[in-house]
């Protein structure tokens, strides 16, 4: 369960609270970014600001749903900043993202908790030639299959393509897909088309 301090609750309810998010990239160098102005410490961590240019999101999602993927966006980067991301670097690495709650100033922090917790998955880096450029990182959280080393098995075909050999899974019968009709005529659509 997420929970939200009491003061930001409130600067909420007025309509003040301004929200944004705070990400950590625990690579060999670690880096601490977040989506405001100027430098913060949070614990031994300093978090360097990078204006108006971030952007975090959560790819779809649905109540009940799979575990979604988050993706972070950061535009308008300059060309000596975008070659010091090398996707290599930080393929894989440990995210955590934090959501931060700040009074209507921007000043005064009134609460931070982690968001999610992953590893990046993808890195996109969009060159502008000439211009500026457009870095977007997937972060995929441990209930979205972190950690996997096998492709799918659902079927013979998915285990024959792990091991040829394999065929326990032929033996796997496949659900047929059958309408019911709860209350009601079946339409007449229905019936034609059989």
């Amino acid at each position: 369960m997420k929970t939200i301090g009491v003061s930001a609750v409130a600067a909420m309810a007025r309509g003040e609270a301004i929200v944004t998010a705070a990400v950590s990239f625990f690579s060999a160098e670690p880096t601490h970014v977040f989506g405001g102005y100027g430098v913060f410490e949070m614990g031994d961590d300093v978090f360097h600001g990078l204006g108006d240019r971030a952007l975090a999101e959560v790819t779809g999602g649905a109540i009940g749903g799979s575990e979604q993927n988050v993706t972070l966006t950061l535009s308008g980067v300059d060309p000596e900043v975008a070659a010091l991301m090398d996707a290599e670097d930080v393929m894989g690495v440990g995210v955590v993202i934090y959501r931060m709650i700040f009074d209507g100033s921007g000043r005064n922090l009134l609460d931070v908790r982690p968001y999610k917790r992953g590893r990046v998955d993808e890195i996109v880096v969009e060159e502008t030639i000439g211009g500026t450029s457009t870095i977007t990182v997937q972060v995929e959280s441990a209930a979205r299959g972190l950690g996997r080393n096998n492709g799918r098995m659902r079927s013979d075909a998915d285990q024959r393509l792990i091991d040829p050999n394999d065929g326990f899974f032929k033996h796997t019968a496949y659900a047929g897909e059958k309408q019911i009709y709860f209350g009601g005529k079946i339409s007449s659509a229905v019936r034609s088309s059989f």
